[in-house]
């Protein structure tokens, strides 16, 4: 797994959120997608995975609705069965008539370890103010 955010550009008076450019790869399949993000989806998300799973039917999200509403960015983390393995899903879109859209949508088998670490990684980041970000693991 490999997962890169950097934040392009960043509104000095605080109105707009960061303009955020995420690659993420399984080692398989990779996408990338830039948009803007505001940093508190990124710390809910990180603050979240840090306790996942609660249970077996447990998910954590990122995005709105579900995976196939019209995110352009739609992150999953839940359990697959019922020994407790765990995977991402990712599901990046650009919603734009044709030649122009495109869409990748793949998953990524990991430990709850992993995601624990993401999670706290993420939210380490978020405090730290830095703009880039990048959490490679073994894991496909």
């Amino acid at each position: 797994m490999e997962i890169q955010i950097r934040k392009i550009s960043i509104d000095d008076y605080g109105y707009d959120p960061p303009h955020t450019e995420l690659l993420i790869s399984n080692n398989d399949f990779s996408a990338r997608r830039e948009e803007y993000i505001d940093d508190s989806f990124w710390l809910n998300f990180g603050i979240e995975l840090q306790s996942f799973p609660k249970n077996l039917k447990d998910e954590v999200v990122f995005g709105f609705g579900n995976a196939e509403s019209d995110n352009p960015i739609f992150l999953r983390a839940f359990v697959y069965d019922s020994v407790g393995h765990s995977a991402l899903e990712v599901k990046i879109t650009r919603q734009s008539s044709p030649p122009y859209s495109a869409s990748a949508h793949f998953y990524i088998l990991c430990e709850v370890a992993t995601l624990n670490l993401l999670g706290k990684e993420l939210e380490l980041w978020i405090k730290s103010g830095q703009n880039d970000f990048i959490f490679r693991t073994n894991d496909n």
